[in-house]
């Protein structure tokens, strides 16, 4: 493909011209050697930007997979990471970012590393080109960032955010895995309900219209949803998705949020799951920013941002709120004591009053990350009888709705 494109080195001399490169990422490399960065690229128009199959060949589908998904959270650990050890072992940032370009296996997280990159090379700082990538590095991040270049430890910031990455994938593979099981068994049931639907009732429906039996209204509804699938069975995957987009739709909504929190905590089930896991957030996040050197004020404020439930989010901007008239955080966080456990709260109150607030919040975040460890352990169990008992009552409302028109038929006899 060629480009043309319009390049600055350090010294500030620009050059212009064009170049035949796979794509930009290559463009930029072949700049790079030479002690020039890019300014502007294009492709000219006739160089094999149009379609063909050559070029959907080359498309990266992990690029737009990322796109979708955003930077996953094991890329931003590891980059922490190892950021944090270059900057140790006094390699320049410039050089430690090329470094994990290279590295790096998600592609959109290397075009934005090449982009930081760049802006540094421009002269800006390393939390400047952190915040211009807010998609890929969130409010908590950069504050930390910030923070550490204010104080001249940045590569102790980068080690924190690390660790506290690398407790939020632990947490979040833990919960995934729980839900793991009754998600798998609630698609097979729906996946084998559709096969019945589609290729054994019809068969059921023939005998009944032979015999001109009088259907009761279970057995015509099934019926008709047998015969809905089997015209507008192309409908099922549109149906499917159009339901996803909607609940996620109504979840970017104040009521469909505030609605979809209330659930979660007040479920059963749940309910106890969801407040360990909020507790543990909340406690490893402001433990770390506080150890980063982020005043209280921003740092509950950036909490609230992290968190999901609009509940917790709420009385965090209210905490803020209320510690800037000169409250202490125990005190407002006291009169959420449906949301906030006494052991959280005690070791807030605890640390307030010794000075150690950001050591006995990661106690806290400890002891709760291992709760949640224990109970998504036990999650299946917990479940178990609750899908059987799901399973058992949709199997049995099939075999009542299509045994008691033949029961009725033989007692006609």
């Amino acid at each position: 493909m060629l480009f043309k494109y319009k390049a600055k080195n350090t010294e500030g001399k620009t050059k212009e011209g064009e170049m035949e490169a796979k794509d930009q990422l290559e463009l930029a490399r072949i700049l790079r050697d030479d002690g020039f960065y890019i300014l502007e690229a294009k492709a000219k128009s006739g160089s094999g930007g149009g379609f063909s199959f050559k070029n959907l060949a080359t498309i990266d589908l992990n690029y737009f997979v990322d796109k979708i998904r955003g930077v996953p959270l094991e890329e931003k650990m590891m980059f922490s990471r190892n950021l944090s050890v270059m900057i140790t072992s006094g390699i320049p940032l410039s050089r430690s970012l090329e470094v994990l370009e290279k590295q790096t296996q998600s592609p959109l997280f290397r075009e934005i590393i090449q982009k930081m990159n760049q802006d540094i090379r421009r002269g800006k700082n390393f939390s400047d080109a952190v915040a211009s990538q807010p998609k890929a590095f969130g409010k908590l991040y950069s504050s930390m960032v910030k923070a550490g270049e204010v104080a001249g430890n940045l590569d102790e910031a980068l080690n924190i955010l690390a660790n506290q990455l690398e407790k939020q994938h632990t947490l979040r593979s833990r919960v995934r895995g729980a839900m793991m099981y009754p998600a798998v068994i609630i698609t097979v049931m729906i996946a084998i309900g559709i096969l019945m639907m589609i290729y054994v009732v019809p068969q059921l429906k023939a005998i009944f219209s032979d015999l001109g039996a009088e259907l009761p209204a279970t057995t015509r509804a099934i019926i008709a949803a047998s015969d809905f699938l089997q015209v507008y069975w192309w409908m099922t995957p549109i149906l499917f998705v159009a339901f996803i987009f909607g609940v996620k739709k109504s979840l970017d909504t104040q009521w469909g949020a505030r609605a979809f929190a209330w659930l979660l905590l007040h479920m059963p089930i749940f309910k106890t799951l969801v407040r360990k896991i909020n507790n543990a957030n909340f406690s490893r996040t402001l433990s770390s920013l506080v150890s980063g050197g982020v005043p209280i004020l921003e740092a509950l404020r950036i909490v609230s941002d992290t968190l999901p439930n609009v509940y917790y989010k709420e009385s965090l901007e209210n905490a803020a709120e209320q510690v800037k008239k000169g409250k202490n955080l125990y005190e407002v966080l006291g009169q959420y004591d449906n949301l906030y456990t006494p052991l959280l709260l005690e070791m807030v109150q605890v640390g307030e009053e010794a000075g150690k607030l950001s050591d006995l919040l990661e106690r806290v975040a400890g002891f709760y990350e291992e709760a949640v460890n224990e109970t998504t352990e036990n999650m299946s169990s917990i479940i178990e009888p609750i899908l059987m008992v799901f399973i058992g009552g949709a199997v049995g409302f099939f075999a009542i709705s299509i045994m008691q028109p033949i029961y009725g038929m033989l007692g006609q006899i």
